[in-house]
């Protein structure tokens, strides 16, 4: 009887430590995914930003919009992949935003206009292509 109670103390314990690693795995997932959903909301509200600008012709707006979406694509959080196509597809990205600094710079709102949809399509692109490498 007694070997039996301490082979089920050692069962709970063992389990007891592998809920706890599992556990402490989700949960670190869980931030990970947490400070991801935080930094794309900030890209959201760069982009925000942006689109402000281009309706009120504010080219001080569009042109700081521009500037964060392009350094925030320098940010770790950014890289998700560590593929070539990820790193061109981003590559492309700061191109396209630094070309939109650059229009709202000339208050060239027309060209302002057509940069962001380059641009917008670039972040679908590259959204695109996460999701297929995850599939």
């Amino acid at each position: 009887m007694r070997s039996c109670k301490r082979a089920t103390t050692r069962t709970w314990v063992w389990i007891s430590g592998c809920a706890a690693a599992v556990c402490a795995a989700v949960s670190a997932q869980d931030t990970a995914v947490d400070a991801v959903a935080v930094f794309m909301r900030a890209k959201l509200d760069h982009s925000k930003n942006v689109l402000e600008g281009l309706a009120l012709a504010d080219y001080e707006l569009i042109a700081r919009g521009a500037q964060e979406l392009s350094l925030a694509s320098q940010e770790s959080s950014w890289q998700v992949l560590q593929t070539e196509d990820y790193a061109r597809l981003s590559a492309e990205f700061r191109r396209s935003c630094d070309n939109l600094r650059s229009a709202a710079k000339a208050e060239n709102l027309d060209a302002a206009v057509l940069t962001w949809m380059d641009v917008t399509q670039k972040c679908v692109q590259c959204h695109r292509y996460i999701r297929d490498e995850r599939k």
